[in-house]
């Protein structure tokens, strides 16, 4: 049953930034109309990268908190059925997450490097906007990935724990 606890406390984990995330995206919508009244060409070329934040936080942020919360009742009708497989299942699926969000972080982390360089060398107030703009684009997905990761990485060495297997 601790395994049980241990998914169900990660399931919530994510759940509730999912509700941050569309926390967010609403501050970001707010912040996007009052930034569209003005006439500086800084706002202008980050519009679009902070359109694309937004997208992710409010589409991405629903997301989680509607499927999170159908998995966590999926997942424990599953573990009362059968335990062994339940949990083999699960420590797969989060071994695969879990190569996906290294590889995620590696590309968020280059293409944040480079938009800073690009922006260190541009001139034009739009364009440098632009590069600011995706400077905060791919913190924002950076951060996002970084904290599914943390949250399922410290879950699932809990649970392999438990169950006697290492994967992670």
């Amino acid at each position: 049953m601790e395994i049980l606890q241990e998914l169900s406390i990660w399931t919530k984990g994510d759940e509730l930034q999912g509700k941050i995330m569309v926390g967010i995206g609403l501050v970001l919508v707010l912040c996007l109309l009052l930034g569209f009244k003005y006439e500086n060409p800084l706002l202008k070329g980050m519009f679009i990268p902070i359109c694309l934040l937004t997208a992710a936080s409010l589409g991405y942020g629903s997301f989680i908190t509607y499927s999170r919360t159908k998995h966590l009742k999926t997942l424990t009708e599953q573990y009362r059925n059968n335990p062994k497989e339940t949990v083999k299942m699960t420590l797969g699926k989060a071994q695969n997450d879990h190569k996906i969000y290294i590889i995620l972080k590696i590309v968020w982390s280059t293409l944040l490097i480079l938009s800073v360089l690009i922006f260190l060398f541009t001139v034009k107030e739009y364009y440098k906007g632009l590069f600011l703009g995706l400077f905060c684009l791919f913190v924002g997905f950076l951060l996002i990935e970084t904290f599914l990761h943390s949250r399922l990485t410290h879950c699932f060495e809990n649970v392999s724990r438990l169950d006697n297997l290492s994967i992670f």
